[in-house]
C-alpha cells in the first residue's frame, strides 16, 4: 500500500518556541495557531518539533507568522499506567511570512541553532 505523509501549514506561533538539548541534538519545540478560513473562530494549535537548528529561530517568536513543511508523527508514552498520545508536526522547513523583523533573542544558543 503507497502512502505520503506531508503537511504544510501558515499560521502565526502562539509562544515563544523552547528550544533545549536532547542528547546530542538541539530541539526547537512551538505550537502553531492556524485559521480555518470554511469555520469562522474555529482554530488548529498544531505542536511542532524543529530539529535542523539555523539561524531561522533566532527569529521565531510568539505571533510571528510562518509556513511550515514536514511531516506529522504521533508520539506514543504512558503515565500514570493510561496509554497517552497525541501528534506533532516533524517540521523540515520554515518560511517567515511577512515583514522584515529583528531577531527574537539576543543570548546565544546551544551550538546547532547558530
Amino acid at each position: 500500500m503507497a502512502s505520503y505523509n506531508r503537511t504544510i501549514l501558515m499560521g502565526n506561533i502562539t509562544a515563544d518556541p523552547d528550544i533545549r538539548r536532547v542528547g546530542e541534538k538541539d530541539v526547537c519545540k512551538f505550537s502553531v495557531a492556524v485559521n480555518n478560513p470554511f469555520r469562522e473562530g474555529k482554530v488548529l494549535f498544531m505542536d511542532c518539533e524543529y530539529w535542523k537548528g539555523g539561524a531561522v529561530v533566532n527569529y521565531l517568536n510568539k505571533g510571528t507568522s510562518v509556513l511550515v513543511e514536514g511531516e506529522l508523527d504521533q508520539q506514543v508514552w504512558e503515565r500514570d499506567g493510561q496509554k497517552r498520545s497525541k501528534v506533532v508536526l516533524n517540521v523540515n522547513a520554515i518560511q517567515l511570512v511577512g515583514g522584515k523583523k529583528e531577531p527574537a533573542r539576543e543570548e546565544e544558543f546551544v551550538s546547532e541553532f547558530r
